[in-house]
């Protein structure tokens, strides 16, 4: 089935797209595989598995899953590394006096998989194929775009009506702002490609539907060589059948919190010769949506919920501590977002209470749940079921919202689903992750425009023509002064009016086995696997 690209806004994280289906891809019989260690003696092979089957590998999705796919497959422009954007494909840029126009210079001598060479025509084309995309919608340097001149051969211009402050740093997506070959783009189709065709470290050999992906190290790459001559990305949904594949050597690594719960994470390193390693940095934030527009409507009921949730314990409970309760939206380190907030909530259940009570709500002697006008107050809770930790984050905030008198209904959901359901507005409360340092928090606010579960409660909040006023305004300014002023404001108001509830930092992590990783180092945004940060045990 086909998918689109999500909103921007997802997260955690982030951000998020559904897998679609493969078109031009090769498909050979499960019993070809080289599982054997005869196999791995004649190559280096590095094996690691995934919970949702790779049956697309475009960059017009966005999701956890495809991610490592997309990384190694194909490159963008710009990466982004401890804070700052470097080159990769361009290997300098600059923009002009008013920043309206964007050059990049290009680095010479690199060749798509198919052998296209890659120059400004072929940046040219992939970003005009681009711009009239809805799924890039959210993502400025594209939505944006004027116009695209070819200055020369390796030099390309990307004009704009306005100045921004933040247009380089959205072609730092290392999934969706990446070069394709012009070859496998088909006029108006943003669902599919004729091919997965990048400049990147590996090369996609082919697909065993139910099975696995392989990916074949790209001998022409302009880089340097990845130590790995295959990557065999297996497709495993069931949690303990990849533990199993880990402990048995079936699979080398699982990686990522999408994937490992910290239960897992403890079990597995528990196991002999597995190890595992937690980044230090944190990925993005684990964060409850509130929906304004029904039950959730009236303040004190928001404030209340915020009350009752013990982020301390989820902590502690779910994450041994691993996670640290979130006090912001963001974490530390993101820019603009050292904010000095009106208010900090803290777990008060006593205050819950008397707010509950202030609204209206009475305790049911009973049932134990809360109503009001003959009404039980039940919340519905949606979160995407691809990410291993929501179930049981659910689950806990379930049961302490139940101790004021809340009732909670939760609902796991297929990603495409849960975020159509979340844009629609079908829920009180939605696990709606934060993103990137490169993405946010502009790429998280932007999409509250049209994309995102704020969407359908902001207009019964007080002064939320004035937010999305200001939402507007700082996509047409370069003024740093002016851009934190701003974002002052506006995560001022998305916390004074409870819109969003952070519970945890989210950290990710890796489990491997030693016989053939010696370790993992994690870069600056871990959320996003490299397999050439990976330290082979030789």
């Amino acid at each position: 089935m086909k998918k689109r690209l999500l909103s921007l806004a997802l997260c955690g994280a982030l951000l998020c797209g559904a897998l679609a289906g493969c078109g031009g891809n090769e498909t050979t019989s499960a019993s070809q595989e080289p599982s054997s260690s005869q196999a791995a003696e004649e190559s280096k092979i590095l094996t690691t598995a995934v919970g949702a089957e790779l049956n697309t590998l475009y960059p017009l999705n966005m999701d956890v899953q495809n991610n490592i796919g997309t990384k190694l497959c194909y490159e963008g422009l710009v990466n982004y590394e401890n804070g700052d954007i470097v080159p990769c494909l361009a290997e300098s840029w600059e923009f002009s006096d008013d920043g309206t126009a964007l050059t990049f210079h290009l680095k010479e001598g690199v060749t798509f998989h198919d052998g296209t060479p890659f120059n400004a025509e072929a940046v040219k084309t992939d970003f005009e194929f681009a711009h009239p995309n809805p799924n890039f919608s959210n993502i400025s340097a594209v939505a944006k775009l004027e116009s695209i001149e070819v200055v020369d051969e390796y030099t390309v211009t990307f004009h704009y009506p306005n100045a921004y402050f933040a247009y380089l740093m959205d072609f730092c997506y290392p999934e969706t702002m990446v070069l394709v070959s012009p070859a496998v783009l088909e006029e108006g189709n943003y669902q599919s490609m004729n091919g997965v065709v990048g400049t990147g470290p590996y090369v996609y050999e082919e697909i065993v539907d139910g099975d696995y992906v392989r990916f074949v190290r790209n001998e022409n790459y302009w880089g340097e060589q990845p130590y790995y001559d295959e990557v065999i990305v297996k497709y495993i949904p069931d949690a303990s059948a990849r533990l199993q594949a880990l402990q048995s050597g079936e699979i080398d690594l699982i990686y990522g919190s999408a994937l490992l719960t910290w239960d897992d994470y403890q079990q597995a390193t528990s196991l002999p010769n597995i190890a595992g390693a937690v980044a230090e940095s944190d990925s993005k934030t684990r964060n409850l949506v509130l929906n304004a527009s029904g039950v959730l409507s009236d303040l004190k009921v928001r404030e209340a919920v915020a009350y009752a949730i013990d982020k301390e314990t989820l902590s502690e409970g779910l994450t041994y501590g691993e996670e640290t309760p979130a006090d912001h939206l963001f974490p530390d380190g993101i820019p603009c977002t050292d904010v000095e907030l009106n208010v900090i909530r803290t777990y008060d259940p006593e205050k819950a209470n008397a707010l509950m009570d202030e609204a209206g709500w009475v305790i049911n002697e009973s049932t134990g749940i809360r109503e009001k006008g003959g009404q039980a107050l039940s919340l519905k809770y949606t979160y995407d079921s691809g990410d291993a930790l929501n179930k049981s984050l659910a689950t806990a905030v379930k049961s302490q919202l139940a101790a004021v008198g809340i009732n909670v209904e939760t609902e796991g959901q297929e990603m495409m689903t849960w975020w159509q359901e979340g844009v629609a507005g079908n829920y009180d409360l939605i696990m709606w992750n934060t993103e990137q340092p490169y993405t946010s928090p502009h790429n998280y606010f932007i999409p509250m425009l049209s994309r995102s579960p704020h969407v359908p409660s902001l207009p019964a909040v007080e002064g939320s023509d004035e937010f999305l006023a200001l939402i507007e305004e700082f996509q047409t300014t370069d003024d740093s002064a002016r851009v934190q002023e701003i974002f002052d404001q506006l995560l001022n108001f998305d916390n004074d009016n409870v819109l969003d509830l952070p519970l945890l930092f989210v950290k990710d992590m890796i489990v491997y086995n030693t016989d053939k990783i010696a370790g993992y180092d994690f870069s600056s945004t871990p959320m996003f696997f490299d397999v050439r940060l990976i330290q082979p045990a030789e």
